[in-house]
């Protein structure tokens, strides 16, 4: 595993976790599901992402079942639900993530969307809170443009915003125009969720390539020159990033093998410069959306 540092701390996490959306949704999968978290768990892919809006509460019960016993070599991400941004909220939020996941901390804690209710000052202070109280240890955000990361920022002084988690993929690289400089700049770690593309009952037409059309059969045509695959190949492209991490959801281990072998050889110059011709970057910056 490749490793690097959370944002400005000393803390050391791994450039590929795993994903949980959609996880805890059918009890008939979740020893699957488990089985899948401890694969990766066992090679490496220690930094698990999940959420309280996941099943309602059941992918973080899928968690907790899973590091139950290694909880301490698992670096722990999950969110607060935006409509619970207020101080009260957020406090009934975490207490309530904290028993589905069977822990007594998290490492760390972001807001799942910029809220349309509850200003980000009042989040903030009960994040630090929550920090100074030992439940949390690092505060983040999620899909945050760079105007909310400095009202963020500005509420929580010395006390340091150390990831923003957002949406990038080969079909959606708006982040590139705003976010991603604006972190590589300030320190923040980009964690990216959804690398290979969105659901389209959700986002329309920004899911993976399909097969037969024209940019999937050039990422099929590189992948082949390297012996991998194109799914492979979208993944190392978007690791070549300095300050980013990935996070794509796996359900089952087949998966999670495919996606540890994104690692460890470099695309060329060249062949980045195809895959961004092929998938070129729109003019406007990843826009705020309150929820």
């Amino acid at each position: 595993m490749i490793y690097q540092k959370l944002g400005k701390t000393e803390v050391n996490i791994p450039v590929l976790g795993q994903g949980t959306w959609k996880y805890g949704e059918n009890k008939h999968e979740a020893k699957e599901e488990i089985k899948a978290l401890r694969f990766g768990m066992e090679n490496g892919m220690t930094l698990i992402d999940t959420a309280e809006e996941y099943a309602q509460g059941g992918a973080e019960r899928i968690v907790g079942e899973a590091i139950q016993d290694c909880r301490k070599e698992v670096f722990l991400t999950t969110k607060v639900s935006a409509k619970h941004c207020s101080f009260q909220g957020v406090i009934d939020a975490v207490e309530a993530s904290l028993e589905r996941l069977q822990t007594t901390y998290i490492d760390l804690y972001l807001q799942h969307w910029p809220s349309a209710e509850h200003e980000v000052a009042e989040t903030m202070r009960v994040m630090a809170y929550l920090v100074e109280k030992g439940l949390v240890k690092y505060i983040g955000v999620s899909n945050f443009t760079p105007e909310l990361i400095d009202e963020a920022q500005a509420e929580l002084g010395n006390r340091l915003l150390a990831c923003n988690q957002v949406g990038y993929h080969l079909n959606d690289r708006r982040i590139e125009n705003n976010v991603l400089p604006y972190c590589q700049a300030k320190g923040i770690t980009v964690m990216a969720y959804s690398p290979f593309g969105y659901a389209p009952k959700f986002f329309g037409n920004q899911g993976f390539p399909q097969p037969g059309s024209k940019e999937r059969m050039a990422l099929d045509d590189l992948a082949a020159k390297y012996g991998k695959t194109a799914y492979q190949v979208a993944l190392n492209w978007i690791l070549r990033k300095n300050g980013l991490v990935a996070i794509p959801k796996a359900r089952d281990i087949t998966h999670i093998k495919s996606n540890l072998e994104a690692l460890g050889w470099e695309l060329s110059d060249e062949d980045v410069e195809q895959i961004e011709w092929l998938f070129p970057k729109p003019k406007e910056g990843l826009p705020l959306q309150r929820f």
